[in-house]
């Protein structure tokens, strides 16, 4: 089995998109465990794996018993002042639902709602409480605040405004398969945008998305787990970005030395000094993320070469000292100014870096600013311009720093 692990696991560094394997349950003989262990990993260090499904017919996401959350909650079942609706995600920690608040205005909310078996460990629960206070402590534009947490028959939860959205991470895999010819779902309108419009429009997101880490950072907390699976997407108001899960977050004030260097994280987008669990300015190990982040939605592409041939258990120390792409070797598209943007903002001495994230965001703004229109391609009509007009207008026209 472990040999196994280590083969499929080498296949997923090596297949730029999102791999497909086989039915790994029924096909290796080992059942449900490789598909976790293998799925678990590629999840750790940023990628994605889809399996293929077994004949049988598959259930919908709602009817779904899920590893991480009790099966009693399902559609219909009532949590406090809360009705639920529809399962939106599934976690480490547990689930997020769609939920209704009782009464007469019938408000939807997205709920949080920590694992049970999880609650044992006070470990966990202390994690999980912390995150719903400091989500209290956030507003912001481009932050969802948590405004309700509490306890109901043994389950935690928070409460958060409901966004009909899609993750950073979805809208950049679905552009990838639509620039490859492949039909995609369009849930966003950067997905089918013209190059000069998505370039726009996701520069654009990015600053807001880097400006709600600021708002983060003004709090005294670090967030530690910036990736485009934590960025999320409004679907009905194209300049609209929320950064999401502080759940890996800090308190500066308060945090140990030992917890700060927890090697918590997502390796593919943690800094150097993180990933050796070294001395960090632990602003400045964001902003590198956030970096890391912006090289990624910009050019769909991810500024490590794949690792093949390096053991998980050793990647954390391979990336800690691999040196990134440039920008427009991935994308020769990209702008030279906006490589420059997102290299500093990646630059492996933190003192290289900008030193808050209201910089790297103040930045973008100036590339995005209409009178630098010299700095970037101008943002002519295109003749197979899929995002409707009016979307495709507010993404070139708005003021840099509106949503």
């Amino acid at each position: 089995m472990i040999a196994l692990t280590h083969q499929l696991s080498q296949r997923i560094f090596r297949e730029r998109r999102r791999p497909r394997l086989p039915n790994l349950a029924t096909s290796s003989g080992f059942g449900d465990n490789i598909t976790y262990i293998v799925g678990s990993a590629a999840t750790q260090i940023g990628l994605s794996i889809s399996v293929d499904p077994s004949p049988r017919p598959s259930p919908t996401l709602a009817d779904v018993p899920c590893r991480t959350c009790d099966a009693s909650l399902q559609l219909g079942r009532r949590l406090g002042p809360f009705i639920l609706i529809s399962r939106l995600g599934q976690g480490a920690q547990g689930d997020v639902w769609k939920a209704a608040r009782q009464g007469l205005d019938g408000e939807i909310v997205a709920l949080k709602i920590l694992n049970p078996s999880l609650a044992k460990h006070q470990r966990r629960l202390a994690q999980f409480r912390r995150e719903a206070e400091r989500g209290a402590r956030m507003a912001g534009p481009s932050l969802l605040q948590v405004f309700e947490s509490g306890e109901v028959d043994g389950y935690l939860y928070m409460a958060m405004p409901f966004v009909e959205g899609v993750s950073l991470h979805e809208v950049i895999r679905s552009r990838r398969a639509y620039l490859s010819g492949d039909d995609v779902a369009q849930p966003h309108p950067l997905i089918t945008a013209a190059d000069d419009d998505y370039l726009a429009g996701m520069t654009r997101l990015m600053a807001h998305a880097a400006r709600a880490l600021e708002v983060v950072h003004t709090n005294r907390v670090v967030h530690r787990d910036i990736k485009p699976a934590n960025i999320l997407l409004d679907c009905n108001r194209p300049l609209a970005v929320y950064l999401c899960d502080l759940g890996l977050g800090r308190d500066l004030e308060v945090a140990t030395i030992e917890q700060m260097r927890d090697g918590a994280g997502t390796p593919m987008y943690m800094s150097p000094e993180r990933l050796l669990r070294a001395p960090a300015d632990e602003i400045r190990s964001d902003v590198y993320s956030m970096g890391v982040t912006l090289f990624e939605a910009l050019t769909l592409g991810r500024p490590f070469e794949d690792p093949e041939g390096v053991p998980i258990s050793a990647l954390s120390a391979f990336l800690a000292h691999a040196h990134p792409r440039p920008p427009r070797a991935v994308d020769p598209h990209i702008p030279q100014p906006l490589e420059a943007i997102i290299l500093k903002a990646m630059a492996r001495n933190p003192a290289d870096r900008y030193r808050s994230a209201a910089e790297l965001a103040a930045e973008l703004d100036r590339w995005d600013a209409p009178a630098n229109d010299e700095r970037r391609r101008d943002f002519l009509p295109h003749p197979h311009l899929s995002m409707n007009t009016a979307d495709a207008a507010e993404l070139r026209n708005a003021p840099a720093n509106r949503l």
